[in-house]
């Protein structure tokens, strides 16, 4: 019996870590659906994206002003990876970590089809909302302020 036990442990840590989207800080992920106690702001970038080269100085005081309370994370809109992707994100000096992974069929939602775009996730887990057009630090804390659904 208890080893039976231990195996479903096991395949059930297992199936957690499967669902997980790492980023670009080791020691920091996302976990589509899963309650985090937090806040989770994911903004869709890129570095051809006019609005978003203006947005991401806001997303950086957001996310620095509201760490207690909020995640930010970013998602590379052309997929990029490795080097490419460090490369952008030096050029845009994006303070926040960048999934590895789009977020948006774990989510159950379609891609965004226009920049930027910025997912907003209640602490319980639940999209709460998707924000479309370049966001403000201030407007971003009016989405937290708002009781969740």
């Amino acid at each position: 019996m208890r080893t039976l036990t231990i195996l479903m442990l096991a395949v059930l840590l297992m199936a957690c870590e499967q669902n997980q989207i790492a980023t670009t800080d080791r020691e920091v992920h996302f976990t589509p659906g899963a309650a985090s106690g937090r806040w989770v702001i994911i903004n869709y970038w890129a570095k051809w994206c006019a609005p978003c080269r203006e947005e991401i100085p806001e997303l950086n005081d957001f996310a620095s002003e509201y760490a207690d309370r909020v995640q930010v994370l970013g998602v590379n809109y052309d997929g990029l990876q490795g080097d490419a992707l460090a490369a952008d994100m030096t050029a845009l000096d994006i303070r926040f970590p960048v999934l590895l992974a789009d977020p948006h069929p774990a989510l159950g939602i379609a891609r965004p089809s226009a920049l930027p775009a910025t997912l907003v996730i209640a602490p319980d887990g639940k999209l709460k909302e998707v924000l479309l057009g370049p966001q403000t630090a201030a407007a971003l804390a009016q989405h937290i302020e708002e009781p969740a659904p």
